[in-house]
């Protein structure tokens, strides 16, 4: 992802210190650093956030005995004193520090927090080179007595068959894999949250109102953010857009591409709605090289509220879809399963509205208001 330019220049609130530290008690737990932590000012880079917080943090976790000190340098000693009553993986593709996007981060602290209440360890699978690579990290997990496993992020078919083959305890976590029938997942409700982004770019007065999304091939629920963008604008008498949608993987090249659409048409959007936050952050960068600012020549909302979208500027309009709380409903339910299988069923958490200052009201007047919603109501249980 593209670093953030000096425009772009990330701000820290005491809010976002006690996220970091809890960033921190999560990494060490799951060992993500190995036995001993990199030194303050790498754990400042990796983290994001000032060395003077990550100072105290340490102090907060050496307190708690899951550090110990030894001359400069600080070791874990996750578990140590009492060991776990089990361990789970949590299984995700990429790096959990990697690039300006938070929403993994969240999944895997709610996640953890509370197993570790129960306590249960989690161990972290990242990072893989290949299916094949994940599959037999997965089986060594299992070898080394892991009950049970949560799936971030996309997840492959085969990897789907072999996990249901051996009956092993899992949920999967997110909307990139939701039509399948193996397990039971945890999801955000798409469809209500667009409309409700749509519905708030409607009552700021604009009509012509873009989508931009990439990767729509390989995550499930982009789709349905398309579809809800779709036939909202519909629900208004507007026209929706397909010029922005990208159905190759995921590159930061192609918001340079979407960008340089948007400077390009002679009747130009004044709002688009993003599949995902990290979208918004790309298009946002985008369009500031070309000279366009936001909300100044364009209104941009996000989809997941990342938190970054908090601290980079302008701060994101964007839908809430609670990542550390479906984190937290990940665990629970893998509990469950562990303790008794159960039917598979898809839980979708709400997906609310929330306003900063990417979005502004234009002077053109508002089309008439849209029908009803005919999106599920917020935590609706869907038994398949």
């Amino acid at each position: 992802m593209t670093k953030p330019s000096k425009k772009d220049t990330v701000k820290f609130s005491f809010s976002d210190k006690d996220r970091a530290i809890s960033l921190l008690r999560t990494l060490v737990r799951v060992r993500y650093f190995g036995e001993t932590l990199p030194t303050e000012a790498e754990l400042s880079r990796l983290i994001r956030i000032p060395k003077s917080s990550i100072t105290l943090g340490l102090a907060k976790l050496e307190a708690e005995g899951l550090l110990a000190r030894q001359g400069t340098a600080f070791l874990s000693q996750a578990w140590n004193a009492q060991p776990p009553i089990g361990q789970v993986a949590f299984v995700l593709n990429t790096d959990i520090l990697k690039g300006w996007y938070s929403l993994f981060q969240d999944w895997l602290m709610g996640f953890e927090h509370t197993l570790a209440e129960e306590g249960y360890a989690t161990a972290l699978l990242s990072n893989f080179s290949s299916l094949r690579d994940k599959l037999e990290h997965i089986a060594l997990a299992r070898e080394k007595g892991a009950m049970g496993l949560a799936l971030a992020s996309r997840t492959e078919p085969d990897l789907l068959d072999y996990l249901a083959s051996a009956s092993f305890p899992t949920v999967i976590l997110g909307n990139a894999t939701i039509r399948q029938q193996h397990f039971g997942s945890i999801c955000s409700d798409n469809r209500a949250g667009m409309e409700r982004i749509i519905d708030h770019l409607v009552s700021l007065g604009h009509r012509r109102i873009d989508f931009y999304v990439n990767g729509l091939s390989f995550h499930d629920g982009y789709g349905e953010r398309l579809s809800a963008y779709q036939s909202r604008m519909r629900d208004y008498g507007l026209a929706p857009s397909g010029g922005l949608v990208f159905p190759e993987p995921h590159h930061e090249a192609l918001a340079r591409r979407a960008a340089a659409v948007l400077a390009s048409q002679p009747q130009k959007p004044t709002a688009v709605a993003c599949a995902t936050d990290r979208e918004a952050f790309e298009l946002v960068a985008a369009l500031r090289h070309l000279g366009l600012e936001v909300p100044r020549d364009l209104s941009v909302a996000g989809f997941d509220n990342n938190h970054f979208t908090q601290v980079l500027e302008p701060p994101m309009t964007t839908a809430d879809i609670y990542a550390f709380e479906m984190g937290r409903v990940a665990a629970n339910y893998l509990l469950n399963e562990m303790q008794a299988p159960q039917m598979p069923v898809r839980i979708l958490l709400p997906a609310d509205l929330v306003v900063r200052l990417s979005t502004q009201a234009i002077d053109e007047p508002a089309p008439p208001a849209a029908l009803p919603s005919l999106a599920p109501p917020p935590q609706e249980i869907v038994t398949f």
